[in-house]
């Protein structure tokens, strides 16, 4: 993304000068064979998919045990440079679904990177429409294999972070909950979001994020730059935008964690940012388990 990818495998960090690009440790693994509809076994799966005239595709994780209508599904956006195979190895997405039974979809940028709507990208300066590719990617696994179309996440990273915020504005009748991790909303976005019903969001940022900082402004990264808002500015807007309650409450459940919660929105639904004391630009090693925890139970 524009903004200079910090992922690590668990707690280590990749140190990056920010503005230049990064290497892609996943560049070289072989992708996972096509998804089988006879036969949709636990594992990884490669569906591939056309939106906008260009295939397009994306990693489907099936974690193992007798497949439940009422599962959710997660959709898991990657950072720029990054890819959806990188950002599987990366993060405990596929374990903790392995545990608790989520389907994970780890998508794929066009040229490792995201139409966020809000600056240029590869995939803005192609015209890719990547609102448009996620909805086709939830129709086209929906043919395929069962999920809970009530509980539909969206988690990404940095350049994906501003993507689920867009998706945020524009899909918020098919997702439950959008999850941005270091990357609010961009002015841009904010002043034409209007979302059709209000959805869970749970932002995550780190104060000490010099990629995207947590204070908002205008940023530079890897393919240019563009102006979000603040961390708490950002929560604040998804709260006006699903008239939440004006005053939120603030609790301290860890050592250097603040949450920001605000209730009283509409179709009860919650607006919570999570603060992470000193947090840099990564994904951070538990995402998988505060996404699942963010999406709402089901029946």
């Amino acid at each position: 993304m524009r903004a200079v990818r910090r992922s690590a495998l668990a707690l280590s960090l990749v140190v990056v000068a920010l503005g230049l690009g990064s290497c892609s440790a996943s560049a070289s693994t072989p992708a996972p064979p096509a998804f089988n509809a006879h036969d949709p076994s636990p594992g990884d799966h490669t569906v591939t998919l056309t939106s906008g005239g260009r295939v397009r595709s994306l990693i489907l994780h099936i974690p193992p045990g007798t497949a439940v209508a009422n599962r959710p599904l997660i959709l898991v956006f990657h950072g720029a440079t990054d890819t959806a195979g990188y950002t599987e190895k990366i993060t405990d997405f596929k374990s903790v679904a392995d545990k608790s039974g989520e389907l994970v979809a780890f998508m794929q940028g066009y040229q490792d990177s995201w139409n966020e709507g809000a600056g240029s990208t590869p995939a803005e300066r192609a015209g890719i429409n990547d609102v448009a590719y996620t909805s086709a990617a939830i129709t086209k696994l929906e043919g395929l294999i069962t999920f809970d179309h009530n509980r539909i996440a969206a988690a990404g990273f940095s350049n994906g972070a501003l993507m689920v915020e867009d998706l945020g504005c524009k899909l918020s009748k098919t997702l439950a909950v959008i999850v941005p991790v270091e990357g609010q909303l961009p002015t841009a976005v904010s002043k034409t979001c209007k979302p059709a019903r209000s959805i869970f969001v749970y932002e995550i940022h780190g104060t000490g994020d010099t990629a995207i900082p947590y204070n908002g402004g205008p940023f530079h990264g890897v393919d240019g730059g563009t102006t979000v808002l603040s961390a708490p500015a950002s929560v604040a807007r998804w709260a006006k935008l699903f008239s939440c309650s004006s005053h939120p409450a603030s609790t301290y459940p860890l050592r250097g964690i603040k949450l920001t919660t605000y209730t009283g929105c509409r179709r009860k639904t919650t607006v919570v940012l999570r603060t992470i004391s000193g947090g840099v630009h990564q994904w951070g090693s538990n995402i998988g388990e505060l996404t699942t925890a963010a999406i709402p139970p089901g029946p």
